[in-house]
């Protein structure tokens, strides 16, 4: 019964999703294009400025869900050659070559590739192409369970970090920062192994919404997630929301342990 009233809210988290992701995406563009929220304007017409013109102008359709598919296409494939480019070089870790936000972005768009813009959107107005997206619909299952993995593979950094790896620093016992990288150290993997899932990534939505209005609002100068270093609290907190209602996917340990049950 849970379950279903669960998956019932999928198209809605994913609406979220979408305009969170959207809101956040053109806020970064500006910053690039004219020093908007504390940035200073990349030189123009360079890499850096052409991106910015793609997400100021993106951004607000992915907002509206309008023409969502075709734009989260082209923005993934955006977000895949800027982290290939500019921060894989860099190092493997995401954490350490900055490239951490970039892989949020993509994997926010790859599941709004494949699963659509959601309820809550201007695509669901008029009528969808009867093969338009077929292929896409295909690869939703996949997509959901590839993006799971890299999620929780993200997540797990910060708690290594926070444990002093990955040239982190040793968060003190019985410290906030300590218990959060607990949650982060052991949810990561359970996330991305597809383990208790929902209940997992519902804490875990909790601890990011926590930390988004405990810790980033109070260092200011705004409530904008750009300007307080937000944003992955942010896109994390709402990427756990949609797993909570959306499940973890076939291929994952909730499957194998509870093949009788709705869980996936």
């Amino acid at each position: 019964m849970l379950l279903e009233l669960l998956n019932r809210f999928s198209p809605i988290t994913l609406s979220l999703l979408r305009i969170v992701a959207g809101f956040l995406f053109v806020q970064q563009g500006l910053q690039k294009l004219f020093g908007w929220f504390g940035g200073e304007p990349v030189e123009t017409f360079s890499l850096f400025w052409i991106g910015g013109v793609l997400e100021t102008i993106a951004g607000p359709f992915i907002m509206l869900g309008l023409f969502t598919r075709p734009v989260a296409m082209v923005l993934a494939g955006e977000l895949l050659v800027t982290y290939v480019a500019a921060h894989a070089p860099l190092g493997f870790w995401p954490l350490r070559n900055r490239g951490e936000l970039s892989l949020l972005f993509l994997i926010n768009f790859l599941i709004l590739l494949t699963a659509g813009p959601g309820r809550i959107s201007i695509d669901q107005l008029f009528r969808r192409p009867p093969t338009a997206y077929a292929l896409l619909d295909k690869f939703g299952s996949p997509a959901l369970i590839l993006c799971r993995i890299l999620i929780g593979f993200l997540f797990w950094q910060h708690g290594a970090s926070k444990f002093g790896l990955l040239v982190g620093r040793m968060a003190e016992f019985p410290s906030i920062l300590w218990f959060a990288g607990v949650l982060e150290f052991f949810g990561g993997p359970l996330i991305a192994l597809g383990i208790f899932t929902r209940p997992v990534a519902f804490l875990l939505a909790g601890e990011m919404a926590y930390a988004f209005w405990g810790s980033h609002v109070p260092r200011g100068p705004s409530i904008l997630p750009i300007e307080n270093g937000g944003e992955l609290a942010t896109l994390f907190c709402f990427l756990y929301l949609y797993l909570v209602t959306t499940g973890p996917g076939w291929l994952s340990l909730d499957r194998l342990m509870f093949k009788k049950s709705s869980m996936s």
